[in-house]
């Protein structure tokens, strides 16, 4: 039986933690932890229920027809540049990676080789527009970043004549 999902103000939540688990095992997706824990609400190192899905795990659970959304109605894709975000969320996510918000590292995405709770990530994913010149700088800014925090960053790219997206790593070293 697929499980029940609450969509409220356009944000899909997971209430039951079976379903967290199923989703999490089955379907390598993560969310986000945003309730208080019931021992020690005040504290803000480990939330509990309910777990927050990104629209673009949404998406791909949609898609796949793993999930049922009850509330408000999902619409998502809304924009272009949510629909590449989504071709690259499932390009990643078919490569075998768990795939996480990245912004707290100035990403679009973090990776992890496997679950987030075993794993450190090893990627920042970037979404760069298909043609852009990246200018030195803003790369020298990307390899330090990535450099203070251990990771690599991956420069994606959706090409609109291939129809595929490309990637470009970029891992600063010391010589």
């Amino acid at each position: 039986m697929k499980p029940k999902l609450r969509c409220a103000s356009g944000q899909v939540m997971v209430t039951c933690a079976d379903d967290v688990l199923w989703l999490r095992t089955k379907h390598r997706i993560v969310g986000s932890l945003e309730g208080s824990h019931p021992a020690n609400p005040l504290q803000n190192n480990y939330f509990g229920l309910p777990l927050f899905l990104m629209p673009e795990e949404t998406a791909l659970l949609i898609e796949r027809d793993a999930i049922c959304i009850e509330g408000d109605k999902f619409e998502w894709p809304q924009s272009e540049r949510d629909q590449l975000r989504f071709k690259l969320f499932k390009d990643l996510h078919g490569r075998g990676f768990f795939v996480t918000q990245g912004i707290k590292f100035g990403g679009e995405y973090l990776l992890y080789p496997g679950d987030p709770l075993r794993y450190h990530s090893s990627h920042i994913v970037s979404l760069v527009d298909h043609g852009q010149t990246v200018a030195a700088r803003e790369l020298i800014t990307l390899g330090r970043v990535c450099t203070a925090v251990n990771k690599i960053r991956l420069l994606s790219s959706w090409n609109p004549h291939t129809d595929h997206i490309t990637h470009i790593t970029l891992n600063w070293s010391g010589f």
